[in-house]
């Protein structure tokens, strides 16, 4: 279910997202780079950070998809999609629109 995050909340996120963006910016392993501690920690933050994951795609794609994964236990991106980063984020982001995370 969506839920509303808090400014603490969206404060951790911020700072583990740009740590993370930060120690996984010369990786091409997407494992490795899901593996950081501050991508485990954002994995961490369970169901709250769903609308702050989904946010992030909007904003700029990137691997968050194993996080969102993670988290939510569905992967809405078609096999044909596996790869392509903007596509992948696509999926999500229509995914975030049906189960009501984002507008």
């Amino acid at each position: 279910m969506p839920t509303t995050t808090s400014n603490t909340l969206r404060d951790r996120f911020t700072r583990l997202a740009a740590r993370w963006q930060e120690e996984s910016i010369h990786m091409s392993n997407t494992a490795q780079m899901a593996m950081l501690r501050s991508y485990q920690n954002i994995i961490g933050m369970g169901d709250p950070a769903i609308p702050l994951l989904l946010e992030e795609l909007q904003r700029e794609p990137d691997h968050w998809f194993w996080a969102l994964e993670a988290i939510t236990l569905e992967n809405p991106v078609p096999p044909e999609a596996r790869g392509k980063i903007d596509e992948m984020a696509r999926a999500w982001l229509d995914w975030g629109r049906q189960k009501g995370y984002i507008a």
